[in-house]
């Protein structure tokens, strides 16, 4: 993916040279306006490449050998988002110190839900503290797909990190922008599990 934006970016270059080639005075220099144009041009074309290409180098997917090595992962993920709505089993990795001080935070002002089979004392304190825990448990359900939607009701910023991992391989998590299909089935999902939850306590 990352190849690909590259050479994206080298075709757009190179016909941005030739445009500037194709109205460059054919003798004589340029006019200081023309000269300042090139530059603005120039300045704004690179750093559009480069934001481009460490989207693309985000968007791959990461491998972690070891739970601490997630657990970096999944703090810097939060720390840098807005609301985040987490579809997890039983979330035991909310017990890591550096990350439950950093979902406090999150849930005293209304920026987390949790969809997990079974709670835990950590998530029932997250909900007294405002976050919103939906268990699914009791619906006789249990999504195999683990995920985090990141910066949830913004479309322009928002990704979906969904974690997998085969017998002897390394934890992988691939994020995933709100253009991918899989993103829309990750939100008609959550809906799907709050529809079912809010439909149980009716009964």
């Amino acid at each position: 993916m990352i190849i690909k934006a590259l050479l994206n970016w080298i075709a757009a270059a190179a016909s941005l040279i030739g445009l500037f080639f194709t109205l460059r005075p054919v003798s004589g220099s340029m006019s200081l306006k023309q000269m300042t144009f090139v530059a603005v041009v120039s300045i704004i074309f690179t750093i559009a490449a480069i934001r481009d290409i460490l989207e693309e180098r985000r968007r791959l997917a990461k491998r972690y050998r070891n739970s601490d090595a997630i657990n970096s992962y999944m703090f810097s993920m939060l720390k840098n988002s807005g609301r985040c709505e987490i579809c997890s089993r039983d979330a035991s990795w909310v017990t890591d110190a550096k990350i439950y001080a950093l979902l406090k935070q999150k849930a005293s002002r209304r920026e987390l839900t949790f969809l997990v089979h079974r709670s835990t004392p950590e998530l029932i304190e997250l909900k007294n503290l405002g976050a919103e825990i939906i268990v699914y448990g009791s619906l006789g359900f249990d999504p195999i797909t683990r995920f985090t939607v990141v910066n949830s009701g913004n479309q322009a910023s928002s990704y979906v990190a969904i974690g997998r991992r085969k017998p002897n391989e390394h934890h992988v998590i691939e994020e995933l922008d709100s253009s991918h299909p899989t993103y829309s089935m990750a939100l008609d999902l959550i809906r799907s599990i709050k529809i079912a939850n809010d439909n149980f306590k009716k009964i």
